[in-house]
């Protein structure tokens, strides 16, 4: 893909954006004008100059010697809205400027933040004159006392130190803005109430903006009056073959893959393939083991067995230097240990002291005799299941942090082994950890968790009077609050959950993700039933 020049595309985004708003200061005159003119079109420039370089690149499992260009490997993603209108990605845009405030919805690897790095991408490349702010909020975990709005005052002053708030504000209530929030479902649990009412006043206060956030799927998005909510659709055979296609790979490897997707890989495992982070790990173990697990566990395992021994991607039999040459064993306990220690406080970013810090708690649970500096390079350079990011460190992909968080609680737990569960299954209720304990030993999670929680359920709950009152009483113990909505005489309930971690309800909807089918069968059968004696 042709390079593009940064500073001269963003001359002219600045131009079509700066230009309303130098109309618009009609009071300003002479130097004041001029200064202000300087101050926009300089931190403008700067910020696209320097945002489009951090987000037109990355690094991932395939590429992670260096930074390749998204649109080299990005297979654009259809979304639907209303339960069966799809929307293709090329026609999004206009979605946006109809809409205004749009919810981008996925669960883990369906390339939401993709998307919206593609977005930012060609609204910087090809202007329409609507400058975008990108701003990643898993940085406010660290950062929680901020505003939302003084953080992205923070980003623009940082670039520039004469712009002040009251212009940042000026440009946003002219309008011609598109604010990007990438991944709420990666702010901490506690943070998440607080940053949702500051998204739904920016979006009340300025009301000419372009608002745009990704998440995994969270029912809260539903009470948002002013938002639509649109999902990132699985991707079809022709976009499966059309991504591994792109990839930089084995070419042989590639090919043999390939008639293989086209054959029968897609229809035996769509829920793999139809997925780009899972089908990109399927291309990675394909070599290895010419089948794919029925297990997510059982893919995970495979896939990071596939990364320990050292498989490169880009030239086959290639091995990689072991730093801390830590047999399998202990490596599997000490990264388990680790994304264990950090899952529960809800680390997704690792300042340089913060990795440390974790990892030096992870050799003391594990047991296992490292350097730390060592097992790090590993993690970064060896299996590639991290990744520099700025000054810091993320995974590579956050289910990564999951599925290792999963093996700990399985394989290495010892004591208390009931209180880890309790409190790591409500450390995030969109996430899949204990789906994957259930995955890898259903019979260890109902017996040290499942059971005895259902069991301190009925206790609490078996108290209350099968009465009016009573049945207002269990609403109260289960639920904070209750708000019903009027959409021309079709009402609809929404629910507010408690703060507190371990809630009866979020227990509820654990059961539901791990015993979805047995349920549905159940409440089929009872409506048979219902039916039956009616």
């Amino acid at each position: 893909m042709k390079e593009l020049d940064p500073n001269a595309i963003a001359v002219e985004l600045v131009k079509q954006f700066a230009k309303p708003i130098f109309d618009g200061v009609g009071k300003l005159k002479g130097e004041a004008l001029d200064k202000l003119k300087v101050t926009l079109n300089t931190c403008f420039s700067k910020y696209i100059t320097r945002s489009y370089d951090r987000y037109s690149k990355t690094k991932t499992l395939l590429y992670r010697d260096a930074p390749v260009n998204i649109k080299d490997f990005y297979v654009r993603t259809d979304l639907e809205i209303n339960f069966g209108q799809k929307i293709q990605e090329s026609d999004f845009i206009e979605e946006l400027q109809r809409n205004k405030r749009l919810v981008i919805s996925g669960t883990a690897g369906s390339g939401k933040s993709t998307f919206c790095k593609s977005i930012f991408l060609d609204l910087i490349e090809s202007p329409i004159g609507v400058f975008p702010i990108f701003v990643e909020l898993r940085h406010l975990n660290t950062d929680s006392d901020t505003s939302l709005f003084d953080f992205i005052l923070k980003t623009l002053t940082e670039i520039e130190s004469t712009f002040t708030k009251s212009q940042l504000d000026y440009s946003l209530d002219l309008g011609k803005v598109l604010l990007i929030f990438d991944g709420f479902d990666e702010l901490n649990n506690e943070l998440r109430e607080k940053y949702e009412k500051e998204i739904v006043a920016i979006a009340s206060k300025y009301q000419n903006i372009l608002m745009l956030l990704s998440s995994r799927p969270d029912g809260r998005f539903n009470s948002w009056e002013e938002f639509y909510v649109y999902r990132v659709l699985p991707l079809d055979k022709e976009k499966s073959k059309s991504l591994i296609s792109k990839l930089d790979y084995d070419r042989q490897v590639k090919r043999k893959f390939l008639d293989v997707l086209d054959k029968s890989l897609y229809e035996i495992h769509e829920s793999f393939a139809s997925n780009p982070l899972l089908l990109t790990m399927m291309l990675l173990t394909y070599e290895q083991i010419a089948e794919i697990p029925n297990k997510i566990h059982l893919f995970y395992e495979q896939a990071f067995l596939t990364l320990f021994n050292k498989h490169d991607s880009l030239k086959s039999l290639y091995k990689r230097k072991s730093f801390s040459n830590l047999p399998l064993d202990d490596f599997k306990r000490l990264l388990s240990a680790f994304s264990i220690v950090s899952y529960v406080d809800r680390k997704y970013y690792f300042s340089e002291n913060e990795i440390k810090k974790y990892l030096e708690n992870a050799l003391r649970i594990s047991g296992v005799k490292i350097n730390k500096e060592s097992f790090l390079n590993d993690l970064l350079d060896t299996v590639c299941i991290m990744q520099r990011d700025g000054n810091g460190y993320t995974f590579t992909h956050r289910s990564f942090q999951e599925y290792f968080t999963s093996i700990f609680i399985v394989n290495y737990a010892s004591d208390n082994k009931f209180k880890i569960v309790d409190k790591i299954a409500f450390v995030n209720d969109r996430d899949d950890v204990i789906p994957m304990v259930f995955d890898i030993n259903q019979d260890f999670l109902e017996q040290t968790w499942v059971i005895p929680r259902l069991e301190k359920m009925i206790d609490e709950l078996s108290v209350v009077p099968d009465t009016k009152n009573g049945k207002v009483k269990l609403l109260s113990l289960m639920y904070r609050g209750l708000t019903t909505h009027d959409n021309d005489g079709e009402y609809s309930i929404a629910f507010r959950l408690y703060r507190r971690d371990g809630d009866n309800t979020r227990f509820i909807h654990i059961l539901y993700k791990i015993y979805n089918d047995e349920l549905y069968q159940y409440h089929k059968t009872q409506r048979d039933i219902d039916v039956v004696v009616k």
